[in-house]
């Protein structure tokens, strides 16, 4: 199977909290990058003091209970662990993401290349390229993809995001549209609660197109020290739509719940 930079907003732990509530309602809207599942871009808030350094370095290990993409099961049910290492230079940043199947003959790797722009005080845009390899089973694949992404501050603590990302191999593309609602419990916890759905147009080849899931979604990160946190989230993904008799591909189309807990190291 092939999978995917996806720069999804719906699916994700959250790292890199604001250092106070009160900080986090005056200061500009910055997102940080980062990879998760699946080389999944995402995207969450930080201080500005730390973005406008014009170079830094993350570390993000997860370990995820499934393996999730698209509203798909991809590993039967199995767990996946990565690492991603993130080189941020400016408006640019380049994401290296490497993970292993948990009880399966499964690795993944995506290099992740994204350019950052700020349309305006409220819209950031996020233009990325991904080269993923993958093997399963003793068999390569490759695939090619390009992104667009978009989040729109509606208010400091409420965010509109678009992703929709194409695959070269596949020939199709998929779009994914959420909201996320931030809420700041105090100077070190933080909570996001997310919700979205997926449309497929060709990305999973033997699946039907259209809505294809429902996505829901709750991040809590806790600053363990100053460089330092501790993510953890969990999430359920509706199936919209199935038919596996029609669609091969639907077959690991599900009903999922799932989550998972890491780090975020910053130097």
């Amino acid at each position: 199977m092939t999978h995917y930079l996806k720069y999804v907003f719906v699916i994700t732990t959250l790292a890199g909290v604001n250092t106070a509530y009160a900080q986090a309602k005056t200061q500009e809207h910055y997102q940080e990058l980062e990879v998760g599942v699946g080389g999944n871009i995402k995207h969450t808030n930080t201080d500005v003091n730390y973005k406008n350094k014009e170079f830094d370095l993350h570390i993000h290990p997860l370990w995820e209970s499934r393996y999730v993409t698209e509203g798909r099961d991809n590993l039967a049910g199995n767990g996946i662990a990565s690492i991603a290492t993130e080189f941020n230079y400016k408006n640019f940043a380049v994401i290296p993401w490497a993970a292993k199947g948990i009880s399966s003959d499964y690795s993944e790797l995506n290099l992740n290349a994204i350019y950052t722009a700020h349309l305006s005080e409220r819209i950031e845009m996020y233009v990325g390229y991904n080269y993923i390899k993958a093997r399963e089973e003793g068999i390569d694949a490759h695939d090619n993809e390009l992104s667009l992404d978009v989040a729109y501050f509606y208010a400091d603590d409420i965010q509109l995001l678009s992703s929709v990302y194409h695959s070269f191999d596949a020939s199709g593309t998929f779009l994914e549209l959420a909201v996320k609602k931030d809420f700041y419990i105090n100077d070190l916890l933080l909570l996001d609660i997310q919700s979205g759905v997926g449309f497929n147009a060709g990305y999973v080849s033997d699946g039907h197109n259209g809505i294809n899931n429902v996505k829901f979604t709750a991040n809590l990160s806790y600053q363990l020290f100053n460089q330092l946190a501790l993510y953890t989230y969990t999430s359920y993904s509706i199936a919209v739509n199935k038919d596996e008799k029609r669609f091969a591909g639907d077959e690991t189309l599900r009903n999922i719940f799932w989550g998972g807990v890491g780090l975020s190291y910053q130097y």
